[in-house]
């Protein structure tokens, strides 16, 4: 398998790029703006529309099979969390209900949520052994509202990821899954490596709605004809499980080559900070570890687990001040590129290296596993300084912090070994992040050179199928 497509579905992009395996050379790269989302009538609620997320990965497919290089086949990842409802057919019944969703934290006529009843229906389950706690946006709790909430479709056949669904339009058969995308939704057992019939059992979830667990990267099928002919693409050519974005992207920032002099010492942890709209910070483990409300064990390829700890803000903070700057500009009549602002805010923040006392806790959406917890907050004000490049370069310290904070309290006693790699939008439109990560954590900071981590990923996933590994 000499090339092989790597499809990215996310949150903010579709991206599909056509990987040398022999090489790791990118050859070819192909971008939609995802402009799937749906207006809801809600602030709580995040909708995608899938055939228009199918609409764009067929564009990006047929703009890679438009270059002189063959294509071998076409492995996939995308956004975690979310869920959608098909018939038997394939047909989506439902909006894809994304991770950003919250109606599960919408208040019922008795005071709780949707979430707290399942929390309290769930109590006396372990629910470590799923990896994680359910929190809003788990496709396991939105698919508990809707049924308590009677706008679960009753012709629905399966559920599934966005990932799981596009696989299965791609080989024109039902949707599968793989564990990383499973445990996703958080009823997925780690230990037993199924679907926890526990969970199930309790939250009146029927087990025939979820799709089959199949290995990541392991072939699904052949492309069938009537895609490869829309896109122009040989028939025929295998289409791989996809996997969960987070694990792909740490994946293509540790390829095999990064086992020898790039990753240091043999032993040495494996740890990915990626800013772009959210926050993460992520490190490699052999063997599976308790999560904790704040930082989740999840499955790796070939036994292995990782550890994710997730600011819910993230680099959307320093998104929000980039909106702020903008909003203030407009009230004056001065309309500036958010792009222009990106820039002169990036400036502002690296020239100003005394910031006194002024910090910003970038907290703005809460933080997961604490309730009490709801909003940021900008400290240390003081009549004389609240420079525009003193608050830029707070926020950015802020962002780097609370993943910080999350890897010190997890990561016992490892906290000053590792190999660490900074990666995403905001890292690489950022040249000061990489400089902050460092100074924060004590270890050199290497920046993925490739933005496309997560696409990159599920080929190297694939490849271990494909007889390459």
């Amino acid at each position: 398998m000499g090339h092989l497509v790597g499809l990215d579905l996310g949150t903010t992009t579709v991206t599909a790029l056509l990987l040398d395996v022999g090489r790791g050379v990118v050859l070819r790269l192909a971008q939609r703006r995802n402009d799937a989302g749906l207006q809801t009538v809600l602030p709580t609620r995040a909708e995608q529309a899938p055939h228009r997320l199918r609409v764009l990965a067929l564009e990006a497919l047929a703009e890679l099979a438009a270059g002189d290089e063959p294509v071998d086949g076409i492995a996939l990842t995308g956004q975690k969390h979310g869920l959608l409802c098909v018939d038997a057919g394939g047909r989506p019944l439902t909006p894809l209900i994304s991770w950003q969703d919250r109606r599960t934290a919408e208040a019922l006529p008795n005071g709780s949520t949707a979430l707290d009843e399942f929390h309290g229906c769930t109590a006396d389950l372990p629910w470590q052994e799923n990896g994680c706690l359910i929190a809003h946006g788990y496709g396991a709790a939105t698919l508990f509202w809707l049924i308590q909430h009677s706008q679960f479709p009753a012709a629905t056949h399966r559920v599934c990821t966005l990932a799981d669904w596009l696989a299965g339009q791609l080989t024109g058969d039902p949707p599968s899954t793989d564990p990383t995308l499973a445990a996703s939704w958080g009823v997925y057992s780690l230990l037993d490596k199924a679907w926890n019939g526990a969970f199930l059992d309790r939250l009146g979830l029927e087990p025939h709605l979820f799709p089959t667990v199949r290995p990541s990267g392991e072939p699904l099928g052949g492309l069938a004809p009537s895609i490869a002919h829309r896109v122009g693409l040989r028939g025929g050519i295998p289409v791989f499980n996809a996997l969960g974005d987070t694990q792909a992207s740490f994946l293509g920032c540790f390829p095999r080559q990064a086992e020898g002099a790039q990753a240091g010492r043999p032993g040495r942890r494996r740890i990915l900070l990626n800013l772009g709209t959210g926050g993460q910070i992520c490190w490699q483990v052999s063997e599976f570890e308790l999560p904790t409300e704040a930082v989740e064990t999840r499955p790796l390829p070939h036994g292995r687990y990782l550890r994710v700890g997730a600011s819910l803000c993230g680099g959307a903070a320093y998104a929000w001040l980039n909106r702020t700057v903008r909003a203030w500009l407009a009230e004056f009549g001065v309309q500036i590129d958010e792009e222009a602002v990106y820039e002169r805010l990036n400036a502002l923040a690296a020239a100003a290296t005394d910031i006194g006392d002024l910090s910003v806790r970038t907290t703005f959406l809460g933080v997961r596993g604490d309730p009490t917890v709801q909003a940021g907050a900008i400290e240390g004000i003081t009549l004389e300084e609240l420079r525009l490049g003193a608050l830029a370069r707070a926020t950015l310290i802020g962002m780097v912090e609370e993943l910080h904070d999350l890897y010190h309290a997890h990561a016992g006693e490892a906290t000053r070994d590792g190999h660490l790699v900074a990666a995403g939008g905001g890292v690489l439109k950022n040249p000061l992040l990489p400089g902050l990560i460092e100074e924060r954590f004590g270890l050199p900071v290497h920046v993925s050179p490739q933005r496309e981590t997560a696409a990159i990923g599920a080929v190297l996933s694939a490849v271990h199928f494909a007889g390459e590994g």
